[in-house]
């Protein structure tokens, strides 16, 4: 291989680790990760807080494996902080298909407690579930947002 070639297949790889890190990706080159939630199930609960797993649903828009080697995450609900985690396991999610990961949730009924006269006020919640997505290269941040009625 000549010298320009090496020069150009690292300046490639460079401009795709960049361009799939700042999640927009390089459109029908490579993308990031989608990530949505499947199901929550609470495993556990004290005085302080709980256990819960959260199924989450991972889809590869790319025509190329990707080997995930695992998540993190914080969840805010009305701006408070109140489950965190991470889990680190490998996983590869084929080209252009989907895999269920099981991810554990650690909620704080400390800062859960804290926000409910707000709750209770508002008649709605604002939630957050922002993380990343690791690949042995890079991590791809990812966020979900929105806010749900309390009341009918």
């Amino acid at each position: 291989m000549t010298k320009i070639t090496s020069i150009l297949i690292t300046l490639f790889v460079l401009f795709t680790v960049t361009a799939c890190s700042s999640g927009a990706g390089i459109k029908g080159i490579a993308e990031p990760p989608k990530v949505s939630v499947q199901n929550v199930q609470m495993e556990r609960l004290s005085w302080q807080g709980g256990e819960a797993n959260f199924t989450l649903n991972v889809s590869n828009p790319n025509a190329f494996p990707l080997p995930l080697t695992g998540f993190d995450y914080q969840l805010k609900l009305n701006g408070v902080a109140v489950a965190n985690g991470n889990r680190e396991e490998s996983v590869t999610i084929p080209g252009r298909q989907s895999k269920q990961v099981s991810v554990p949730l650690k909620l704080s009924f400390v800062n859960i407690a804290s926000m409910l006269p707000g709750l209770i006020r508002q008649g709605a919640m604002q939630y957050q579930l922002a993380g990343s997505v690791h690949l042995p290269w890079l991590n791809i941040p990812f966020t979900r947002s929105g806010t749900t009625n309390l009341r009918p």
